[in-house]
C-alpha cells in the first residue's frame, strides 16, 4: 500500500507542477500576445524586414546657357554586415588587398557588434569588379552618388563643393543645399531565418525625390577667359592674390567671378583654406582712386561743382586742413574732368570738402557701403563704412574723397560702380538665374528681394560721367585699357594697405581698374584687383588695366558685339 500511495503523491505533485507550468506559460503567452504585442512585432519586423535606402540624386548646377558645371554621377560603395562574416582575418586580408586598406584596421571594423559598417565609399569600377569576384558572405556593394565638376577649377569659388555625403560645404553647393539635395526614398525587403532575401511583388517602396537644378548667371565662356587673363597677370606680377568680377550693369547679373589662387573642387582636400576663399566677397580693401567717380558724381548731384570748373592742384604737393597730400604727377590748373582723368588727390580733396561730412555720408550710404550686397553666396562680409558720428571734422572727408577710411569687397564696389553705366540705379547683384525642378518642366526664377534703387540721376550718370570716364581711358591713367574695337570708360585705383600695427605699408599696394563697355551701350562691367603685385609695379593702370582690356575685348567679341571700327566704316 505504501508504494502505491507514494506514487500517487508524486503523480499529484507532478500534475500540480505541470499545471502551474502550463498556467505560467499561458500567462506569459498572453502577456506576449496582449501586452507586449507591439514590442515583439517590431523585433520580428527588424529580423524579417530590411529597409534599404534609395539615394536621391543631387541636382546639377549649370551656367546661364545650360552648360553643366556640377553634377552627381552614380558610383558604388562597399559595406559589410559583421554578423555574417565567417572568417574575419581572411575577409579583412582579401578586402584590404583589393581596396588598398589596412587589413588590421579592417579586421577591427569587421568585429564590431553592428549589422552595418562602411568599408570604403565611392570606389572605382575596377575595384567593384574585384570585390564582386571575391564573393564574400556579408560583404555588399550599394549605389550612391558622387559629386563631379567636369570643368575642374572653372568657377570653383562660386560653385563650392560637397563632402562625401554630398552635403554642400561652400559656394552655391552650400547656399542652395536644400534645393539641390532632394529627398532619399526606401525599399522594404523580406528575409528568411538565414537572412536571405525573399522577393515579394508587393514590397513597400518609396521612390527618391531627386534634387532640383540651379542655373547660374555665370557664363562659362566668360568665366574661362576671365580666369585665363587673371592667371596671365599673376604670372607676370606675382601678387599675393588677385580677383576679377564681370557683371552685366543693367541687370546686376554676375557673368564671371574669379580668384587667384584657385582650386579644383574635385580634389578640394589637396588645397589650403586660403586657396578656397572667394576673395570677391570675403576680403575687403581700401578702394583708393576707384572712389573718385562716385564722389564726383555726388558733387555734381549736390551742385557744388561743374565738369568744366577749373581747380588749382598745387603742382602736385599741398597741405589741406593740416594734411599733406601729393599727386603722382604735378599738375596746376585742372578741370573736374581732368582731375578724374589724371586721378589728382589734391583736386579731389578740394572738391570733396565742399560736400561736407553729412552730405557726403548720406550720399555714399545710398550705395550700401558697409553692408552685404545680399548675393546668393555664403561668407560675404560687410566691408567698412564708419557711421557719421565717427567721422572727424575734416580729415575723414578728405580721406573718403580719395578712397581711404572705407573698405569694400570687389563685389561691393563693382555693384556700386555699375550705377554709372546703368543710368544711376543700385541693383542687387545676383549669381543665380533660376531653379529648375528635377523633371525639367517647371522653372522657378530666383529673384532678389530688393528692387533697384535710384542713387544718381541719369543726367549725371550717363550724360556727365560717361564722357569723363572715357577720357580716363583715352587720355588718362587708364590708357592701357584703351581699345580700337570698342569705346571703354573706366577708372584706375592704387591704394596702400593698412598695417596691423597701424598706418600704411609703403611696400604693399592693391592695384585695381574698373571699366565698362561699349561706353555708349554698356553690356559688361569688369573689375580687377591685384593684391600686392611684385616685380617693381603696383599702379592700377599698369597691373590691372591691361587685364580688364583683354577681358572686355574677348567678352564682347564672344557676345557678338559689333566693333566700333566696323560701325564707323559703314557710316
Amino acid at each position: 500500500m505504501m508504494p502505491l500511495k507514494k506514487h500517487k503523491l508524486w503523480a499529484n505533485i507532478t500534475g500540480a507542477l505541470l499545471m502551474i507550468a502550463f498556467l505560467a506559460l499561458a500567462v506569459h503567452l498572453s502577456r506576449i500576445q496582449l501586452l507586449d504585442h507591439d514590442k515583439y512585432r517590431t523585433l520580428a519586423r527588424g529580423q524579417q524586414n530590411k529597409k534599404i535606402e534609395l539615394p536621391a540624386r543631387r541636382g546639377s548646377i549649370v551656367d546661364r546657357n545650360g552648360l553643366t558645371l556640377a553634377e552627381s554621377l552614380q558610383v558604388s560603395s562597399v559595406y559589410a554586415d559583421p554578423a555574417e562574416i565567417e572568417d574575419v582575418r581572411t575577409a579583412a586580408y582579401l578586402i584590404g588587398k583589393v581596396l588598398r586598406l589596412n587589413s588590421s584596421k579592417l579586421a577591427k571594423l569587421l568585429r564590431k557588434d553592428k549589422r552595418f559598417v562602411w568599408i570604403k565609399r565611392k570606389i572605382t569600377d575596377e575595384e567593384l569588379i574585384e570585390i564582386t569576384k571575391l564573393a564574400l558572405k556579408g560583404v555588399y556593394a550599394k549605389h550612391e552618388y558622387q559629386r563631379f565638376y567636369p570643368n575642374g577649377s572653372l568657377g570653383s569659388h562660386v560653385l563650392g563643393f560637397t563632402n562625401i555625403d554630398e552635403r554642400g560645404i561652400e559656394g552655391i553647393e552650400l547656399s542652395f543645399d536644400d534645393e539641390l539635395s532632394g529627398e532619399p526614398g526606401y525599399k522594404l525587403i523580406n528575409r528568411d531565418a538565414l537572412q536571405r532575401q525573399i522577393i515579394t511583388p508587393d514590397a513597400e517602396i518609396r521612390l527618391p525625390q531627386h534634387g532640383n537644378h540651379v542655373q547660374l548667371t555665370i557664363d562659362a565662356n566668360i568665366q574661362r577667359l576671365t580666369e585665363e587673363e587673371l592667371e596671365i597677370a599673376c604670372e607676370k606680377w606675382n601678387p599675393l592674390s588677385a580677383t576679377a568680377v564681370v557683371m552685366d550693369p543693367m541687370t546686376g547679373e554676375v557673368l564671371a567671378m574669379a580668384n587667384v589662387p584657385t582650386y579644383d573642387p574635385n580634389h578640394f582636400r589637396k588645397y589650403s583654406p586660403a586657396a578656397r576663399r572667394n576673395l570677391a566677397i570675403t576680403d575687403s580693401y581700401e578702394p583708393g582712386s576707384l572712389m573718385k567717380p562716385l564722389v564726383i558724381s555726388g558733387a555734381f548731384e549736390h551742385g557744388v561743382t561743374k565738369p568744366d570748373e577749373i581747380i588749382f592742384c598745387e603742382h602736385g604737393k599741398a597741405v589741406i586742413e593740416g594734411r599733406k597730400l601729393s599727386d603722382t604727377h604735378p599738375h596746376g590748373d585742372l578741370t573736374i574732368s581732368d582731375i578724374i582723368a589724371q586721378s589728382s588727390n589734391i583736386g579731389m580733396a578740394k572738391v570733396g570738402m565742399r560736400m561736407g561730412n553729412e552730405k557726403m555720408y548720406r550720399y555714399l550710404k545710398q550705395f550700401n557701403f558697409g553692408e552685404k550686397t545680399g548675393i546668393e553666396l555664403p561668407g560675404e562680409i560687410n566691408g567698412v563704412f564708419h557711421p557719421l558720428k565717427q567721422w572727424s571734422k575734416k580729415y575723414s572727408l578728405i580721406s573718403v574723397s580719395i578712397g581711404h577710411e572705407i573698405a569694400v569687397t570687389p563685389l561691393q564696389f563693382i555693384t556700386a560702380f555699375c550705377c554709372l553705366p546703368n543710368g544711376g540705379q543700385w541693383i542687387r547683384p545676383k549669381v543665380v538665374k533660376a531653379t529648375i525642378s528635377n523633371d525639367n518642366k517647371t522653372k522657378e526664377y530666383y529673384r532678389p528681394s530688393q528692387a533697384a534703387e535710384r542713387v544718381i540721376s541719369s543726367q549725371v550718370a550717363r550724360t556727365i560721367m560717361n564722357p569723363i570716364l572715357m577720357r580716363v581711358v583715352t587720355d588718362g591713367t587708364g590708357d592701357k585699357a584703351n581699345l580700337l574695337e570698342y569705346d571703354v570708360a573706366g577708372k584706375t585705383g592704387t591704394s596702400q594697405k593698412i598695417q596691423s600695427s597701424g598706418g600704411y605699408a609703403h611696400n604693399k599696394h592693391v592695384g585695381s581698374f574698373i571699366a565698362y563697355a561699349p561706353a555708349e551701350r554698356p553690356r559688361i562691367c569688369v573689375l580687377v584687383m591685384i593684391n600686392e603685385p611684385q616685380k617693381g609695379a603696383y599702379y592700377g593702370g599698369t597691373v590691372a588695366a591691361p587685364v580688364v582690356r583683354e577681358i572686355i575685348l574677348r567678352s564682347l567679341m564672344y557676345l557678338g558685339e559689333e566693333p566700333a571700327t566696323f560701325k564707323m566704316a559703314m557710316q
